[in-house]
């Protein structure tokens, strides 16, 4: 099902996030529908839960994580991922995590809380 995005406006500013009945991103095409929907939304920040995801995403040799990451860090936009952490029981995954939490334009948290706290930070 295609990714459509909506915009979470606060205080401090605005993110995009998946619409609540939008269905999963699962594969480049709803990354890119999805990033559409944010320059349309003239928001350059995207916050995605682990609902919102496809399961290939958490596996590393589907090509999909790192397919999403080289789109999202070649257009320049900051997301956040939430996700349970401690469930994801690849250790290439923990891997990835901790090396993207360094990076800085592309982070996983525990909780919307600390992802829009970045996001907006």
């Amino acid at each position: 099902m295609m990714v459509i995005g909506e915009v979470v406006q606060t205080e401090r500013g605005s993110y995009v996030r998946c619409a609540p009945d939008s269905g999963v991103v699962a594969s480049d095409r709803d990354l890119l529908t999805l990033l559409e929907c944010s320059y349309e939304l003239e928001a350059n920040r995207i916050l995605l839960t682990a609902v919102q995801l496809h399961p290939d995403f958490f596996d590393l040799s589907t090509g999909l994580a790192g397919s999403l990451f080289v789109k999202l860090t070649n257009y320049r936009v900051q997301t956040a991922i939430v996700a349970d952490l401690f469930a994801i029981k690849s250790q290439r995954f923990q891997e990835l995590i901790r090396e993207s939490n360094r990076r800085g334009q592309i982070r996983y948290f525990n909780t919307v809380a600390e992802a829009e706290a970045w996001l907006l930070g």
